[in-house]
């Protein structure tokens, strides 16, 4: 009996192992949501004016990716993002576009899970309307926890929280910048091939 279970369990740690292989290609996408309640200040420095808003803002993304394992479990690759922000009381809709190399490590723990961690690195372009003076653009970093259910062996869906940052200059008057972070939660789904 003994020998059976741990036959089992092997199997069972086998199955998560080989779709996180090294060769292996990993194709997703994520959903990511979040609500943010800030007091935002942004200052000119031409000028030196201070202002400072309270603001409610709800966030939705959407997270296309591809990745290839380098090593077991070690998946690298690039995903484009889609931003889109509305803040409460504000005329004009947020949105913003990224593209950031990304690595995923999987830690497979037997069965059909395994807890993951994610970084990515990026350039983003966000717009809040249509007048030059509210484009931006500037650096985009992220981390990510979470955990993969392997549904079979060709696919996953996964859960997790991460946090964003940005540091955006603004198109037109480029001593204006804007830095904030923000904290969401976050579905997928990743095929392996």
């Amino acid at each position: 009996m003994k020998k059976f279970l741990l036959m089992v369990a092997v199997a069972f740690s086998a199955a998560t192992y080989a779709q996180t292989e090294k060769g292996n290609w990993m194709v997703g996408s994520d959903l990511s949501f979040s609500y943010e309640s800030a007091k935002l200040t942004s200052s000119e420095k031409r000028n030196n004016i201070t202002v400072e808003r309270e603001s409610t803002t709800n966030t939705f993304k959407f997270i296309p990716n591809v990745n290839y394992f380098v090593i077991n479990n070690l998946a690298v690759g690039l995903g484009l993002e889609y931003r889109h922000e509305k803040t409460k009381g504000a005329s004009d809709a947020t949105n913003s576009f990224a593209i950031a190399p990304n690595a995923h490590y999987y830690f497979p723990i037997g069965g059909k899970l395994a807890p993951f961690v994610g970084a990515k690195v990026g350039y983003a372009w966000q717009s809040e309307g249509s007048s030059d003076s509210q484009k931006s653009r500037g650096f985009l970093f992220g981390l990510k926890g979470g955990i993969a259910y392997f549904v079979n062996e060709g696919a996953a869906l996964t859960g997790y929280v991460g946090y964003d940052y940005m540091n955006l200059k603004e198109k037109v008057n480029t001593n204006n910048s804007e830095k904030f972070g923000k904290f969401g939660v976050g579905i997928g789904v990743a095929l392996f091939f």
